[in-house]
């Protein structure tokens, strides 16, 4: 019910309308890049993110926190969040020290910039876009253009409106909107800087799709979401990058409540090179939970998984190969499905095609391997093993 009324914000032409946002967002995240990062060292993924707060925070409350126009790097939404989502086997097992969360970012605010944006946005500001959109709507103002202003126009039922309910879901929508995409895009960064040659191929291709605009009027501008996602090379790239991400590391679970679920399938014993074949019975009302990782790695679909090898998502005919997005599950699938995926899809696309062309070129990683990239452990989110630094990079004089 309320996927339905979320679904209709984040639907493709939606998204599609916010465009000319987000292509502005990521021109100026590379100009702060390519400025801030000469011969200083950054963390990309903080850099990302403060691309990927900007679009989410316009989207949902109308207008941005403005962090890619701030002078550095700091503060940012990324590491308040993920200070949480350290917490969040505590809160899960634990549930009433989720009260204690807010209290901490409550004391913390106090001694950290981070913290502070974080409770501002969501403890503060958060609630008080959700009375305007209110108080908007009351007065017959159309305010449908923001999250808020969609959900109260739409019929869910009161409880579904209220205020804390609402906050919670504006939450829920910073966070995905902040991690998943630039967490991938880290990883791609990493990948395509560790190996020229892919760098060079995929630089190629979008050069040729800047070339190939008929408009002269839009010559050597860069080509729309549309136009950049029938591109293949750009788009295995792309898809490469999220199957090592992963999207969320942690289970998510199903709950079949009418019937029993047949699971039939092969199991190596470890230690064995034989396979058996194995068959159970799943009561109803039980939950079953998976991994991306799990599926991302299964050499059967992916051989030689750990390897960046965006070739694997092309054809003979160097097409896309559509029989592998099954196995894709960096946005999950079905009913429980990424309800942002259309606005990832759009971030992703130009970002790294800007990035790709004006950025890279320039870019050189800064004391960092690939402990630094791949996953170790799961909060929720994918992380890399204690102690990393993060995927860090330094831009070169031209």
């Amino acid at each position: 019910m309320r996927r339905n009324a979320l679904g209709k914000f984040f639907s493709r032409g939606q998204v599609s309308r916010l465009e000319p946002t987000i292509l502005d967002l990521a021109q100026r995240l590379c100009d702060k890049i390519l400025i801030a990062g000469e011969g200083k060292p950054f963390d990309l993924t903080t850099a990302y993110s403060l691309f990927t707060t900007d679009v989410i925070s316009g989207y949902c409350l109308g207008e941005n926190l403005g962090l890619v126009a701030q002078k550095g790097w700091q503060p940012n939404f990324r590491e308040p969040l993920y200070a949480q989502l350290r917490l969040i086997y505590w809160f899960r097992f634990v549930p009433f020290l989720k009260h204690a969360g807010v209290a901490m970012a409550m004391i913390t605010r106090r001694i950290s910039a981070d913290m502070e944006t974080l409770f501002n946005a969501l403890i503060v500001d958060m609630p008080n876009h959700v009375k305007k959109a209110q108080a908007d709507k009351d007065n017959g103002l159309d305010n449908s253009t923001t999250v808020f202003g969609a959900l109260l126009e739409s019929d869910l039922p009161r409880p579904e409106k209220a205020l804390q309910r609402m906050t919670e879901e504006g939450f829920s929508l910073f966070a995905a909107g902040t991690e998943t995409v630039s967490w991938a895009l880290t990883v791609i960064t990493y990948h395509l800087l560790m190996q020229p040659a892919l760098n060079s191929k995929l630089a190629a291709e979008v050069r040729q799709a800047i070339n190939d605009e008929d408009d002269s009027a839009e010559a050597g501008r860069l080509p729309s979401w549309a136009t950049l996602e029938k591109r293949p090379y750009l788009r295995a790239v792309l898809h490469e990058g999220l199957r090592l991400s992963y999207g969320l590391a942690s289970r998510t679970s199903r709950i079949a409540t009418g019937e029993d679920l047949l699971y039939r399938g092969e199991w190596t014993p470890k230690g064995s090179t034989v396979s058996k074949k194995v068959e159970h019975v799943i009561p109803r009302g039980y939950a079953v939970g998976m991994s991306s990782v799990i599926t991302h790695h299964d050499e059967s679909v992916f051989p030689d998984s750990h390897a960046f090898v965006p070739e694997r998502w092309l054809d003979e005919n160097g097409q896309h190969r559509k029989q592998l997005d099954r196995a894709l599950l960096a946005f999950s699938k079905g009913s429980r499905s990424c309800v942002g995926i259309n606005l990832a899809y759009c971030e992703l696309y130009l970002l790294l095609a800007l990035l790709t062309m004006r950025v890279f070129p320039r870019m050189q990683l800064y004391e960092t391997t690939e402990k630094d990239v791949v996953y170790d452990h799961d909060f929720f989110n994918p992380f890399p093993v204690w102690g990393s630094k993060g995927v860090r990079a330094i831009i070169v004089k031209a």
